[in-house]
């Protein structure tokens, strides 16, 4: 199978995956050749996928962006480190001198149930620095429920993946913070098909999470809408993009949210999360 990662955060404002060979299950190609821009859902979408192929026994090849920003900025953010052990990389492949930039950025890694710990601690610093104390603490609890969800519920094998960067908007042009994790485990649909004895389509599943509606006994879950009343606290609001099994569903965070959920063509293994506060 090919997957076409083209353009402007293709895997964020496109709800239908580029994909084709599809009956192709020996190999994946994550063809990034015409990437323009990437977010931390697609840096951290890229690995997941193509760990879990190469998990499946499959052959995995990455195609290097034409763009030499581009390209870099793959290397500077894990993706091509975290893929070579088992990808062949295709391209051009930069070379570069790695600076600090814990203040703005968090490169690609993997999250566990080992390391959770650690990594809240890691974006509780990040958010807390550069958004202030009071929508910094409100940006982590958004952030933490995420990895809490990636590291019980998608809990698999291969992990979870997570990235996160801080946009002054000199070049993005929407200044903010974004955040992404994604896993290949049960899924969406599956956990709560689990939980409430009933096999609910995808779109009606992730409603069903942005509702709240899978809040185990010790209040974990898919209980999502303290997410929005987390990023709505410093008054700016923010997205939230939910992609599992064959449905994908969006949200904006404000004090009367809406979502809208759909179901897809091109199904995901797992869940990927994105989320965005806006600082403007």
């Amino acid at each position: 199978m090919r997957i076409e990662l083209a353009g402007r955060n293709p895997l964020r404002q496109r709800r239908e995956l580029r994909a084709d060979f599809h009956g192709d299950t020996e190999n994946l190609v994550l063809d990034a050749r015409g990437l323009q821009w990437v977010s931390p859902l697609e840096l951290a979408a890229i690995v997941t996928m193509g760990t879990a192929a190469a998990d499946g026994g499959r052959e995995v090849r990455l195609l290097v962006p034409r763009d030499p920003k581009i390209a870099s900025y793959l290397v500077r953010m894990n993706v091509v480190e975290l893929l070579k052990p088992f990808a062949e990389i295709e391209g051009s492949i930069p070379s570069q001198v790695r600076r600090d930039h814990s203040d703005k950025l968090l490169e690609v890694a993997k999250v566990t149930p080992a390391n959770i710990d650690d990594m809240n601690e890691t974006l509780g610093r990040l958010v807390t620095a550069r958004l202030g104390p009071e929508a910094g603490r409100a940006a982590f609890r958004s952030l933490a429920e995420l990895l809490s969800n990636a590291t019980t519920h998608g809990l698999s094998k291969t992990g979870a993946f997570t990235a996160a960067q801080l946009y002054s908007g000199t070049l993005s042009r929407t200044p903010g913070f974004e955040f992404a994790v994604c896993d290949s485990g049960d899924g969406i649909r599956k956990v709560l098909s689990n939980t409430t004895n009933q096999d609910l389509e995808g779109p009606v599943a992730l409603e069903r999470a942005l509702d709240g509606g899978n809040r185990s006994p010790e209040g974990r879950g898919h209980g999502l809408p303290n997410l929005w009343r987390q990023a709505i606290r410093g008054g700016k609001g923010g997205e939230l993009m939910l992609r599992s099994g064959s449905a994908v569903a969006t949200a904006t965070l404000r004090a009367e949210p809406t979502s809208i959920c759909s179901r897809v063509a091109e199904s995901v293994d797992g869940t990927w999360a994105w989320l965005r506060v806006r600082l403007s």
